[in-house]
């Protein structure tokens, strides 16, 4: 079975297409979505809930939280009821991540090639598409700067939502760090504390090319980028005690 889990902050414009565009892809296979709202205001619940059937459970805060926070209620979610051979694929709410690439990543993991499939911008193949020139070179650099720190195999994407896990793998970590402490980043950098973290329990971690594609997005990006270095800088100095910690829990050097 395929999980999907989607954060939705103020997304009545994207849902929609969102939900038609994974039916579509799904249909005939096994699958449910979970929505994950984060305080939308727009009336995205509400959008949501005339959406909803059977494979469309909406759960979140009437509240805003954070990323971190929308990841860990998403995977917590999944997490109680999954089976360890599912695969759950974390996807943006605007329609960026590419539908049509839900099935072969999910296959990769089915096929028992890979536990964490990620779609790359950076692989042969992938790459931006119409987006803002300086939140590009600052993806650039932030993906540089975490794989100068924590590198993960060959992988040369760490920040990108769109990505596929074995549950398997999600419920190790989970058990390992605790349930609230999976993802302790608030922001943006949660995709990337999520993968270093995952890679201490599998090394079968791959990429497929991906084409992100800007202009596929309707409404305001949420990220603030001046805030998000900062929380880059905290997130290095946190995983390099994690790391520590994990060798010498475990006996390495």
């Amino acid at each position: 079975m395929i999980f999907f889990v989607f954060p939705v902050y103020n997304e009545v414009e994207n849902l929609e297409g969102l939900v038609a565009g994974i039916r579509k892809v799904m249909k005939g296979r096994s699958y449910k979505m979970v929505a994950v709202n984060d305080g939308s205001t727009d009336g995205s619940v509400a959008l949501l809930k005339g959406l909803q059937t059977d494979d469309l459970l909406i759960t979140g805060s009437v509240i805003n939280m954070n990323v971190g926070a929308v990841f860990s209620m998403g995977i917590d979610q999944v997490l109680k009821i999954a089976q360890d051979d599912d695969v759950m694929i974390i996807m943006e709410s605007d329609q960026t991540s590419e539908q049509d690439l839900v099935i072969p990543m999910a296959k990769e993991i089915e096929d028992g090639k890979a536990d964490i499939v990620i779609a790359s911008r950076y692989l042969s193949g992938g790459r931006y598409v119409g987006f803002p020139l300086p939140r590009l070179l600052f993806s650039h650099v932030a993906n540089r700067l975490v794989r100068a720190f924590f590198p993960v195999g060959s992988v040369q994407d760490y920040t990108i939502f769109f990505r596929a896990y074995r549950v398997v793998v999600l419920r190790q970590a989970s058990h390992y760090f605790g349930p609230f402490g999976l993802i302790q980043s608030k922001g943006f950098v949660a995709n990337a504390e999520l993968l270093v973290k995952l890679s201490l329990f599998t090394q079968k971690i791959m990429e497929v090319p991906f084409v992100y594609n800007y202009g596929k997005k309707k409404g305001a990006s949420k990220i603030n980028v001046m805030r998000t270095i900062n929380e880059y800088f905290v997130l290095i100095n946190y995983l390099k005690r994690i790391l520590v910690k994990h060798r010498f829990l475990n006996g390495s050097k």
